[in-house]
């Protein structure tokens, strides 16, 4: 399917790709029912119960070697050392009943990269859109670019249209010591209003 395309696609870009200190440890977070939570971030992300959470094994399989490492139902020691040692972590993948949405949760450590912790998020999303247009097979076209508020945080905005405009991608990035925090949402056009939801339900913990 087109839609698998384009989230394999931002997976790998996002590899290749691959900040202030927070007040808690770094942690991979936890579900509780259908929330997903990050107290090192200060974030909630609240999933419609009727949606589809993958499992560990399924993430495993999107994004290939070193996600099996990783368990998202609590951190640790051990899944810290072993995320230390991955360029990007993949705490959540969930898609609606229909399959018009998918949302990723990606923790990227710029410290594996050359150069990459100077990176200001800016910098980032430029290069990051940059690579994406030079993807013509999936017709890709900037939309926009902006700065919007999540949970509190100022996070930097790219959305794109691909194969026409049939698909839509945004990219959302906060810098977080070392690491980048990335939220991806991958949804047909007619599925707007419910990605919307999505967003707006996200809030902090405290």
């Amino acid at each position: 399917m087109k839609k698998q395309k384009i989230i394999f696609l931002l997976v790998v870009l996002l590899t290749l790709l691959s900040g202030c200190k927070s007040r808690t440890e770094f942690t991979l977070g936890e579900w509780k029912e259908n929330q997903y939570e990050n107290s090192w971030i200060n974030m909630r992300f609240e999933v419609p119960t009727d949606w589809k959470i993958a499992t560990q094994e399924e993430i495993n399989e999107l994004v290939g070697v070193g996600a099996e490492t990783l368990n998202v139902e609590g951190t640790s020691e051990e899944q810290l050392k072993a995320m230390a040692k991955l360029k990007a972590a993949y705490p959540f993948l969930v898609s609606n009943p229909s399959n018009t949405i998918n949302v990723q949760l990606v923790f990227e450590n710029l410290a594996m990269t050359i150069g990459g912790t100077k990176y200001t998020v800016s910098e980032y999303m430029n290069q990051l859109s940059d690579m994406l247009l030079q993807q013509e097979a999936f017709q890709y076209e900037l939309l926009n670019q902006d700065t919007v508020e999540l949970a509190g945080k100022q996070f930097e905005m790219i959305r794109l249209s691909a194969y026409g405009g049939a698909m839509h991608q945004e990219y959302y990035a906060h810098k977080m010591g070392k690491y980048m925090a990335s939220i991806i949402i991958s949804y047909a056009s007619d599925a707007e209003d419910e990605k919307n939801d999505f967003i707006n339900k996200i809030s902090a913990i405290k």
